[in-house]
């Protein structure tokens, strides 16, 4: 599907959307208020793994007894 070309009016009014979109976005976060999108989610935290300090400390605890 080819997307048709935008007016120059058009592009103006996004820009101003993005704009205020990114006011918003930090002004939340000084505010401490950040709000995530829905449906994304960060791979990172998808698939946490454990610590190696808490690996050693379930090492440290079966070798004690």
């Amino acid at each position: 599907m080819v997307s048709r070309k935008l007016s120059a009016k058009e592009i103006e009014e996004q820009k101003k959307q993005q704009k205020l979109r990114n006011k918003l976005s930090r002004a939340a976060r000084r505010s401490g208020n950040v709000k995530k999108k829905e449906g994304k989610v960060n791979k990172a935290k998808a698939k946490t793994k454990t610590p190696r300090s808490q690996k050693k400390m379930a090492t440290v605890k079966k070798s004690r007894y």
